[in-house]
């Protein structure tokens, strides 16, 4: 959902590079873009609006469409006819302008227009055959004399692949050894193997190579250990189109390996060694038997108060956390007390602001903290694909910059069918169970950054030993629409049924925040909405 920027080039470049021309004056005329970017399939035609503003004849004007530089520009016309010879040439050849106003694309090349549009005071460019390349900005631009305007169209492009193909190895251990291949997929797709559960683990290696024509082949392997898996799938999503291909693959049953000699040497050794040492691991289990019921069930006892511990500790230093309007994406719709915000289809009419986010649905917090202990939590009830946390005042809010640390975000999501920390590789999260609420806990001079499981009041990931430089507010966002807003709650007293003892209260001092594993966990209630990521590595098992 990103907004085009206009702009306009410096009157010392055109100067340069359109023909030494004088010092232009601000045009009497105002040249229109879409406010959206045009999103295109490979091999199809896309065509790039423009118009004048007022709707006048551009017969007699100069209309360029250029990328990077004026010149080689991508069309080009001057009254009353097109220049072929500056075009660049991935796009040259005889454009016919027919006199009969019929579409244009008589011609050699891969762009064209329409006669009647330019008499309308429209440009709109059509490209034939998009390709991998093209993606990216567009420039229409409008000269009469000294006066002139100009507006930036961007061209997203995208390509479903081939089919995935599985191939599997059985090797002489009992694994088995899978890989999955596709073609022809842009922009970089993320690809998940799944068990017959939906349940995804992680690949052994993954690559994506780009082919002549820009496209994507991706192959995908991983290794299985687990012989109670009877089948499991290879899935290959495209994040811009919000569309996935999906092939499966039955596992035969475990075969016993082979035996060598050197391994039913091994199998004697072992025997005799376990004969040799049952008298001993009988004679350790009864003292075993023998302990007290309270020691043997002390190291979990201990484990579970230290995580009680961490969390009251976070909520002693509770702040009252507010949404800042002007930070709000279009699309997001905050409630009157400001602690509540959804996501809709429409977009709302707001005023230009440098601080607000005119891509990713964000919002930001009304507080900003530079040093000390906070807490705060949000309720996120059962809906589906969220992200919250922490990030620096300054975070690029225009545009389609990563939501990683190394931009300024420490933040948890759900999104699709799991829980993920936003690492630059995102990291899968192991839930027992779907949090309706979570607590957020940082710690500026540590430089940690905490979230709470506040069903349960379990430890659900830290961002430790971070250096902050700066104002840090807190961060909000969401990815699919639905009447179900995040909500800012007070600060809860903690989850049910969590009793800390007293004579151990003195443990709280100094417990280090423990970060968690691999695993992920999800909730399917509200509609899956594609969210624009730019081409990054795979971030973690997706």
């Amino acid at each position: 959902m990103a907004v085009v920027r206009k702009s306009r080039l410096p009157g010392c470049l055109l100067t340069l590079v359109l023909l030494q021309l004088p010092k232009l004056d601000s045009a009497h005329f105002e040249v229109m873009g879409p406010p959206e970017p045009i999103l295109a399939m490979v091999g199809a035609d896309a065509e790039l609006p423009c118009h004048l503003s007022p709707n006048v004849s551009a017969e007699h004007l100069e209309l360029r469409w250029f990328r990077r530089t004026p010149s080689p520009a991508v069309f080009l016309y001057q009254a009353p006819q097109e220049r072929e010879q500056e075009l660049m040439p991935e796009y040259r050849g005889r454009v016919a302008l027919r006199p009969d106003q019929e579409l244009m694309p008589e011609y050699r090349g891969r762009v064209a227009l329409r006669r009647d549009d330019i008499a309308a005071g429209r440009a709109a460019l059509r490209i034939r055959g998009v390709r991998a390349s093209d993606e990216g900005e567009y420039r229409c631009f409008f000269r009469d004399n000294a006066s002139y305007d100009e507006a930036i169209v961007h061209l997203r492009v995208a390509a479903l692949g081939s089919e995935p193909h599985i191939t599997m190895e059985v090797q002489e251990s009992g694994e088995v050894r899978l890989e999955c291949t596709s073609v022809g997929w842009y922009p970089e797709p993320q690809v998940q193997w799944r068990s017959a559960k939906g349940e995804e683990f992680p690949t052994t290696s993954e690559s994506r190579s780009p082919d002549e024509e820009g496209l994507f082949t991706v192959a995908a392997s991983v290794t299985l250990r687990d012989s109670s898996m009877d089948s499991v799938s290879c899935c290959i999503r495209n994040l811009l189109l919000g569309q996935e291909k999906e092939v499966g693959v039955s596992i035969p049953a475990p075969i016993s390996p082979r035996l060598t000699p050197w391994m039913v040497s091994v199998a004697a050794i072992l025997v005799v060694l376990g004969l040799l040492t049952t008298g001993s691991i009988f004679f350790i289990w009864r003292l075993y038997q023998e302990r007290p019921r309270e020691r043997r069930s002390k190291s979990s006892s201990t484990e579970k108060l230290l995580e009680e511990l961490n969390w009251k500790k976070a909520a002693l230093h509770a702040v009252d956390v507010t949404l800042d309007p002007d930070t709000a994406h279009p699309h997001l719709f905050l409630y009157e007390d400001a602690k509540s915000v959804r996501l809709e289809d429409s977009r709302q009419k707001l005023p230009e602001n440098p601080e607000r986010f005119d891509s990713w649905p964000c919002v930001l917090g009304r507080e900003a903290f530079t040093e000390g202990r906070h807490y705060w939590e949000v309720e996120v009830g059962d809906r589906t694909d969220w992200a919250i946390g922490v990030c620096r005042e300054n975070v690029m809010k225009k545009g389609f910059d990563p939501m990683t640390p190394d931009n300024g975000f420490w933040a948890v999501e759900l999104y699709g069918n799991g829980y993920w920390a936003l690492t630059p590789l995102r990291t899968p999260l192991p839930l027992a169970g779907p949090p309706r609420r979570v607590g957020i806990f940082l710690d500026y001079e540590s430089g940690d950054i905490s979230f709470y499981n506040m069903t349960d009041g379990s430890h659900i990931y830290t961002f430790p030993g971070i250096s902050f430089s700066g104002p840090l507010r807190p961060f909000f966002c969401l990815w699919s629409c639905g009447k179900k807003p995040l909500t800012i709650c007070p600060v809860s007293e903690g989850p049910e049924g969590v009793t800390v003892i007293p004579e151990a209260q003195n443990l709280s001092k100094d417990i280090p925040l423990s970060r968690v594993g691999q695993d992920s966990a999800s909730g399917d209630t509200d509609t899956l909405r594609s969210k624009l990521i730019s081409s990054q590595p795979s971030r973690g098992a997706p």
